[in-house]
């Protein structure tokens, strides 16, 4: 039950800080007139995205959304049922919730007019990645974490197991 819980928070938490940024963009930035945060590296510069990662189907029109929400409910499910059985436990709990809210707030923020609301902008000089938001952040976040937390436990899974071969003699 605990894991569920987390999992919901983690997700509640991406959803509701990337509305709120998101807002918060909208009515402080002017469209593509950056605001430099830590000088020309970080800089706040409002856009819309009317593609999905990295503008991919641009002006594709509804099709990609019901596409998205099709495959995003599917996963979501799956995801909630795995942790509500105990697949999940831990961190990873932390992290499914984190990308999938971050995947679900780009979701409802693409609903009412088919785009997303992007306003991160990082790079050095002229050479910039494309302007993100934070849903976008919590995704790739979790998403790295999630699969360095997975490498880090199946290699201490692997010397644990090797160990007690060793010991054990059945390695030899």
């Amino acid at each position: 039950m605990k894991n569920i819980l987390h999992f919901f928070l983690a997700f509640i938490i991406a959803v509701s800080l990337d509305a709120l940024t998101k807002a918060w963009a909208e009515q402080t930035l002017t469209l593509y007139q950056p605001m430099p945060v830590l000088g020309n590296w970080l800089r706040f510069t409002l856009g819309y995205n009317t593609g999905v990662t990295f503008g991919l189907f641009a002006n594709s029109g509804i099709t990609p959304l019901i596409i998205t929400g099709i495959i995003l409910t599917g996963i979501f499910i799956w995801v909630v049922l795995a942790v509500w059985r105990g697949e999940f436990s831990g961190t990873a709990v932390w992290l499914l919730g984190f990308i999938l809210g971050g995947a679900a707030a780009n979701f409802i923020d693409r609903l009412p007019d088919l785009r997303v609301t992007d306003f991160l902008d990082m790079g050095i000089g002229a050479t910039r990645w494309y302007t993100f938001n934070l849903a976008d952040a919590f995704i790739v976040f979790g998403t790295l974490t999630l699969l360095l937390v997975t490498l880090f436990d199946r290699s201490q899974t692997e010397v644990v197991q090797i160990d007690t071969e060793i010991v054990s003699g059945e390695g030899e």
